[in-house]
């Protein structure tokens, strides 16, 4: 059994996938295996990845025979997988020689972490944009037990790794089309500390095709089903800091993202009133029902 299981998701990215497989299997550290699960491309993906298996045992392929979306893809991903740790990379991304490496001798003091990096930034080819996430994106360095600021914060999911039996049961959100991956994080991030590392030892690329999408009736479905998740799952958690970056998440990105999508959109009318209705509603609500409970318990003191 492999001491790592590297998950890499794929779609359409047959100019990308190849320099992403390469980066994975000349890492300094031999003893993993690559799970590439294919969404059903339309381009050449299927053909290199199929290649590249053929030259390489570490490889174990899975190609959907229709599109099923990124969270399922990712989950079909972990399903497969068998190694102590897992650690994620997305097919246009690379990494440096050394990351599992380094990575890993931060694992074996704590196993109980969710070690992740700086990232590089590069363009469509390959070639370094003289930036790094840390540098661009708020919240892009974060560092210990951080719950209640991982909704507003920008992880780099290539430079992810932690210890596979920590899932316990925690996916990635099928019902959830683009924001998936903060309810993953918030979810991993409630239970065990982040491990941040300074040095960039993932290539995060840029380019035209994974910038957001302007599906602006489910990204703003997201934002709803991910504001209701979290007050509810959350609710005797949730901190000031908490609230105010759910908020900040779930109302006003998505709303400022969809404005600048489609200004005139009808959807802009309605879900700048719904959502914020719904997080004051549920905010309101769990507040309502801790000040009950503490009031039972001092009762329940007096007697």
């Amino acid at each position: 059994m492999p001491l790592v299981s590297v998950m890499m998701t794929s779609y359409n990215h047959e100019g990308f996938i190849r320099e992403a497989i390469e980066s994975v299997l000349s890492q300094s550290f031999t003893d993993f295996e690559l799970i590439i699960v294919d969404d059903a491309s339309k381009d050449e993906s299927r053909k290199i990845i199929s290649e590249l298996n053929e030259q390489d045992e570490r490889i174990k392929s899975v190609f959907h025979e229709s599109n099923n979306g990124i969270a399922r893809t990712i989950n079909d991903g972990i399903e497969n997988s068998c190694g102590k740790y897992i650690a994620f990379i997305a097919s246009d991304d690379m990494w440096t020689e050394d990351k599992l490496l380094k990575q890993l001798e931060i694992l074996e003091r704590n196993e109980n972490l969710i070690v992740w990096c700086n990232a590089e930034i590069i363009d469509s080819e390959s070639f370094p944009t003289g930036k790094t996430s840390s540098e661009i994106y708020k919240n892009s360095n974060l560092n210990g037990p951080v719950f209640e600021y991982l909704s507003s914060a920008w992880l780099c999911g290539s430079s992810i790794m932690f210890k596979r039996t920590n899932l316990n049961g925690i996916r990635f959100n099928e019902s959830l089309k683009y924001l998936n991956d903060t309810q993953f994080y918030i979810d991993i991030g409630f239970k065990y500390d982040y491990y941040y590392m300074k040095e960039p030892l993932v290539k995060y690329r840029k380019h035209s095709y994974n910038t957001s999408s302007g599906d602006i009736e489910n990204w703003y479905l997201d934002s709803l089903l991910l504001c209701i998740y979290f007050l509810n799952e959350y609710a005797d958690e949730m901190s000031y800091k908490s609230l105010k970056n759910i908020f900040h998440k779930t109302c006003v990105i998505s709303i400022i993202f969809c404005v600048k999508v489609d200004l005139w959109n009808k959807l802009n009318l309605a879900y700048p009133i719904i959502i914020p209705s719904v997080f004051l509603t549920i905010t309101f609500k769990n507040f309502l029902n801790k000040s009950i409970n503490s009031l039972n318990a001092m009762i329940k003191s007096f007697n």
